[in-house]
């Protein structure tokens, strides 16, 4: 299954780590939100939270390492990092209620445009 997904192309991929990013971003924030006493406590009473974003950053960090054998950096690293930004940023919007300014959603419509134009190639 992996190896089918790795040769999906780029958008999918990139879209697919981001996910996960967003995800585990999405996942930080929420536990965040909980009382602590310092970074100890912090950890220790979110520990299934700040786990499994670990284990989703870990397995970003192996899947893009290997996914780099079939598909150009200049291409992956924008539109995975682009996609990234625009779901963190959806997620902090409309899951945890965030407000934005306009040109905060300027920016927003600016990288997705850059995603678009990046990804034409791929």
């Amino acid at each position: 299954m992996i190896d089918k997904l790795v040769h999906s192309g780029t958008v999918v991929n990139a879209l697919f780590l981001s996910a996960l990013l967003a995800f585990s971003h999405a996942l930080l924030k929420y536990a965040s939100q909980h009382k602590s006493n310092g970074v100890v406590d912090f950890f220790l009473s979110n520990w299934i939270a700040v786990g499994c974003s670990l284990a989703i950053y870990g397995f970003i960090f192996f899947y893009y390492s290997y996914i780099l054998k079939v598909i150009q950096i200049s291409t992956l690293y924008p539109i995975y990092t682009g996609l990234s930004i625009m779901l963190v940023f959806l997620i902090g919007v409309f899951w945890f209620g965030e407000k934005t300014s306009a040109m905060q959603c300027l920016g927003a419509a600016l990288i997705i445009i850059g995603v678009v134009i990046v990804s034409r190639g791929a």
